[in-house]
């Protein structure tokens, strides 16, 4: 689910790309036990936004410009751990499909396979207490802003079919709320114009995927996705459509996964601080490339990712662009 800039991590993680198939599940999930991964990773990124809470992006001299640009590096894992009962498949961490949209938050969930080929996945999570920020005035020019916490929580859901054409059908659920809500305090706006800012939100979105092999080493992977964003500020509030294309290259110990994806954010009404409407088009592509059971080692990867995305937006002040590349060893059990 495509939430704040908050909930994407300081770790780095909104642009981490897909790992292989192999990497947070096995050939198949439904045998019987105990099994997971655990993928240790360092990463480093180039980010200009207003939205990244970095201390060196605190002050910003005025409202026409998009950030300063922040470069970091930081280490992240990721993991699972699940127990089959043979349909049905318990697990807790991160999740194929997630990682796979570069959606890295921790999940509590359940998979049940029926006999007519249907499976069914639900899964609640949640960010990290402390671990999401935004500012609690972004608007806020020459003096230093100051960060406030943001929890999201919710659940989704995915109906696999298991036809000759598999296809998934996705829905999930979020919540958001800034703990210290003062956006636009700044700006002395009316009651009236500081409450079409308020950025509590309701996420709901919904989502198609197919998977068309075109032979044993090559598929892609068509995706459609739409996204409601009700929020307490109408200014806030949006819909978006994205299109995504996946291409999956498989030979031997060998693989590589590169996503094409577009949307474009249609905003209920106009920021009272621009007089604009927030719409914005957004581009990125995200590759990743792993190397299986390397020097001999049984249900090991090594990899290399990395990704781009941009927002161009009609106000200059929610511009952003992006980069990230990251090296990782992963290990399953």
């Amino acid at each position: 689910m495509n939430l704040p800039i908050g909930f994407k991590a300081k770790l780095l993680l909104a642009l981490s790309p897909l790992f292989s198939s192999a990497t947070f599940a096995e050939e198949d999930m439904f045998t019987p036990g105990f099994s997971g991964a655990l993928s240790v990773n360092v990463g480093a990124s180039s980010s200009q936004s207003q939205g990244n809470t970095d201390d060196d992006n605190a002050v910003t001299n005025d409202l026409e410009s998009s950030g300063k640009a922040i470069s970091q590096t930081a280490p992240f894992i990721l993991g699972r751990l699940q127990y089959s009962f043979g349909d049905t498949v318990i697990f807790v961490g991160n999740s194929e499909e997630q990682i796979a949209e570069a959606q890295f938050q921790g999940e509590l969930g359940i998979v049940h396979r029926f006999n007519n080929g249907l499976s069914l996945t639900t899964a609640l999570f949640g960010n990290v207490p402390s671990a999401d920020e935004v500012w609690q005035d972004p608007y806020l020019t020459n003096s230093e802003r100051i960060t406030t916490e943001q929890t999201v929580a919710g659940v989704r859901f995915a109906m696999g079919l298991h036809t000759p054409l598999p296809i998934t059908l996705k829905y999930a659920y979020a919540y958001s709320e800034v703990d210290s809500e003062n956006i636009g305090v700044s700006q002395a706006l009316s009651d009236q114009d500081s409450k079409l800012l308020a950025r509590d939100s309701d996420y709901h979105r919904f989502g198609a995927e197919a998977a068309l092999p075109l032979n044993p080493s090559i598929l892609i992977a068509p995706s459609l996705y739409y996204t409601l964003r009700d929020a307490k500020g109408d200014a806030k509030s949006f819909d978006k459509i994205s299109a995504q294309l996946s291409l999956v290259l498989n030979h031997q110990q060998h693989h590589l996964v590169t996503t094409v994806r577009v949307s474009k954010a249609y905003f209920s009404t106009a920021n009272p601080v621009f007089k604009l409407k927030q719409d914005d088009d957004s581009k990125g592509i995200f590759s990743v490339y792993s190397f299986s059971e390397p020097l001999g080692w049984r249900n090991t990867q090594i990899h290399i990712m990395g990704g781009y995305q941009s927002t161009d937006s009609d106000i200059t002040f929610y511009d952003s662009e992006n980069t990230f590349i990251s090296t990782g060893f992963s290990y399953r059990f």
